[in-house]
């Protein structure tokens, strides 16, 4: 039988032991693409507006551009003629002219515009540089590029924007017991390949999943040769803890180095980190809500401070609505539901079990108890982190 206990290293020990793996030998590279394919990306570099957006004060809607002052003391029973306008579109400049009359709201009467009520200076207007002004920062090197960005990309005159390239990832699941789909007792299906993927799909990895393999070291061996020949990073899922058919830690050990086994996290301990021809190759926990939690805080965390990204990751504050215990020693991520009440987010707390996937489905978010914490008093204002 094989010792079941190992020591656990603190999450931030964790995150630099990838970081150091990954700076010796993945640099990532830099392509040029239209704003149009730019989805899921990091930006290589800062952009500025090339130009005024709009480039002068132009009409918000259709209609006729006059002078405001002109139309000073219109009202039902005091309609005024206008002589001096412009009749405008949507968009167009309104030159030496200072508010817009809709369509609807005037008649034409020999040549002039009869109007029924006043317009203030700027009204219907949209004031130049309303958008964005030449020379403006639109967005920083390293920052994920949201669908807003991109608008103000191309409202600022792009038309391209260069992005990082990210790495070649590759997801292995171990167990005879894994299928697509139970045909016999015995069996289970694998669906942790459909959270890796849609997890690092979202910051554009490039992402490859592949069969599960058996429990056998050989075959795994071999298996993840080949694969680190083609991909830049390799999780091998499942096989991670102290178990007799947990054959992660020992593959990679007689192939490279073990860096980590076992990380101070909850859940999420039994993590491998370790180094194989140069590469990153971690063993991620079976239970899926275990490793959700080592991509989002521990894998994610430190490659992107590695290459210095900013994901834009989305946080609130909210009152904890009951106490939690959590154990010293380990740093524990918490899913709850948030729901506002009189204007103010409450946290509620969902099930805490590592298998237990329906609660990070109702989930809206996690908090994260420090690993020197052993209670949150219910009351306490914590940051939810939105999944």
């Amino acid at each position: 039988m094989k010792d079941y206990h190992f020591s656990a290293v603190l999450p931030q020990h964790a995150r630099v032991s990838i970081q150091e793996i990954l700076k010796k030998y993945l640099v990532l590279e830099e392509e040029e693409i239209s704003l149009y394919d730019a989805k899921n990306r990091f930006v290589a570099e800062d952009y500025k507006a090339i130009h005024t957006s709009p480039p002068t004060d132009v009409a918000a809607m259709d209609g006729y551009a006059v002078m405001a002052e002109e139309t000073f003391e219109a009202y039902d029973t005091n309609p005024k003629y206008i002589e001096s306008f412009k009749t405008i579109q949507t968009g167009e400049s309104i030159d030496n002219f200072n508010a817009v009359i809709p369509f609807e709201d005037v008649q034409i009467e020999h040549g002039k515009i009869k109007i029924f009520q006043s317009y203030y200076p700027r009204q219907n207007v949209r004031s130049q540089g309303e958008d964005i002004k030449e020379g403006e920062m639109i967005i920083k090197k390293g920052e994920f590029l949201t669908f807003f960005d991109k608008v103000y990309l191309k409202a600022g005159g792009w038309l391209n924007v260069k992005v990082y390239k990210m790495p070649k990832v590759a997801f292995l699941p171990t167990g005879d017991e894994l299928v697509d789909r139970i045909e016999r007792a015995g069996q289970l299906v694998e669906f942790n390949s459909v959270i890796f993927s849609e997890l690092l799909y979202q910051y554009g990895f490039e992402i490859s999943v592949f069969k599960p393999v058996a429990n056998d070291l050989n075959v795994l061996k071999e298996t993840l040769k080949k694969l680190l020949d083609e991909f830049d990073i390799v999780f091998v899922n499942a096989g991670s803890s102290k178990g007799d058919r947990d054959l992660t830690h020992d593959v990679i050990q007689s192939l490279g180095r073990v860096a980590v086994h076992g990380i101070a996290i909850k859940p999420g301990k039994p993590t491998v980190i370790g180094e194989v021809n140069g590469k990153l190759v971690m063993g991620l926990p079976g239970f899926p809500v275990s490793m959700f939690f080592v991509l989002k805080e521990i894998f994610l965390k430190a490659f992107f401070d590695t290459y210095l990204l900013n994901p834009k990751e989305k946080t609130v504050m909210a009152v904890l609505e009951r106490r939690v215990g959590s154990d010293v020693g380990a740093e524990e991520y918490i899913r709850v539901q948030v729901e506002n009440k009189d204007g103010k987010n409450h946290a509620r707390v969902l099930k805490r079990g590592a298998s237990v996937i329906s609660s990070l489905k109702r989930a809206d978010g996690y908090i994260v108890v420090p690993v020197n914490v052993d209670v949150v008093e219910e009351g306490s204002l914590v940051e939810v982190k939105m999944i």
